[in-house]
């Protein structure tokens, strides 16, 4: 309340610092005042509609709001994302960014039949090349084209042959990321829990291996197992705590897939749950809220009513725009405006 009030009063008075106002807006929305939020930058935008960084910040906070069931549309997104790269060209977040949210269009397309998704792909893909012109060890970006050339099929711009050589590229700059696209084309049935503990053994357990392994074991059906690689990943790097909402998700969607399960998984989702929402460091206010809102899903299907009425209100007391999305919202949408980010989700996994 304190710090919410502290921001507040800044965005009453936040002086004539164009940037700083974008912190504040940034942090109103990460306080869950989005709609506040918006009216800084808004204002922002009307005194310098050239202002990069305040349509950096405006594309994310309507991704964020998109997630949230906003009156927002992808191209709300979009729009701005571009801005901020037309205005200053040669910041590679920016470029990042703007090239995902590309491909989000496409792939809402390919999820809809709406528009022309293999134009979309192909606009994705020139995206993603444009930032490696500007970085050329964007690891992630990298990995997007690995992903893309190498899962999607050819008539939607797939290219085996170029998903192979952005591979080997990958490889020789960065051994996780190149054991990861190795995964990405790996052949159906390769057994991926051994494919990561191999590389483990290889290699020693580093959070980022421990947590690819731990994944490759919630697809596997052990979420046991998954559970005690998560947990030393945790253990060795406390900020890989997400990967506790990956355990709850799991139960989740496994009662997704055959509702008569409710009364054995959503117990342990919901264990899952209140475990994220105690640790440390604490979750970001916005993924609390997403949180809470799933514990209140889960008290509903339960048929606890009142339990279930009362979480969804903490959640949107927190934040009313939490995300109602299944996936969870990608990290890229918290990290500070002015930070390069290194976040990377699939489009095509649910983990």
């Amino acid at each position: 309340m304190i710090l919410t009030s502290l921001i507040l009063f800044s965005c009453m008075f936040p002086g004539n610092d164009p940037v700083k106002k974008v912190e504040i807006a940034y942090q109103l929305r990460m306080n869950g005042k989005a709609e506040l939020a918006r009216g800084l930058l808004d204002s922002i935008l009307t005194r310098d509609s050239t202002f990069a960084l305040a349509h950096y910040e405006m594309a994310r906070l309507n991704h964020y709001l998109l997630l949230g069931g906003g009156q927002v549309s992808i191209s709300d997104i979009l729009i701005p994302a571009g801005k901020a790269v037309q205005y200053d060209p040669s910041n590679v977040t920016y470029a990042y960014y703007k090239a995902l949210v590309t491909f989000f269009n496409a792939y809402f397309a390919m999820e809809t039949g709406q528009g022309d998704p293999k134009s979309f792909v192909d606009e994705a893909i020139r995206e993603f090349e444009k930032v490696l012109a500007m970085k050329p060890d964007y690891h992630e970006a990298m990995l997007y084209l690995v992903e893309f050339y190498g899962l999607l099929p050819a008539d939607m711009g797939g290219d085996s042959a170029k998903a192979a050589g952005y591979a080997e590229k990958l490889a020789t700059m960065d051994g996780f990321y190149g054991a990861k696209a190795k995964a990405v084309l790996a052949t159906q049935g390769t057994d991926l829990v051994k494919y990561w503990e191999d590389l483990m053994i290889l290699g020693g357990d580093k959070p980022d291996y421990l947590m690819e392994a731990g994944k490759a074991c919630l697809f596997a059906g052990d979420p046991e197992k998954a559970e005690k690689y998560f947990n030393k990943a945790i253990q060795a790097d406390p900020s890989k705590n997400i990967a506790i909402l990956d355990l709850a998700r799991y139960h989740i969607f496994k009662v997704m897939q055959n509702d008569s399960l409710a009364g054995s998984e959503l117990p342990l989702a919901k264990r899952y749950l209140e475990k994220y929402l105690n640790m440390k460091p604490e979750p970001v206010i916005p993924l609390k809220a997403y949180a809470t809102g799933w514990l209140g899903q889960a008290e509903m299907f339960l048929g606890n009513q009142a339990e279930a009425e009362k979480r969804i209100e903490e959640a949107k007391a927190m934040d009313p725009y939490f995300s109602r999305a299944a996936g969870i919202p990608t990290l890229l949408l918290f990290d500070p405006p002015d930070q390069i980010s290194h976040h990377y989700f699939s489009f095509f996994s649910w983990f």
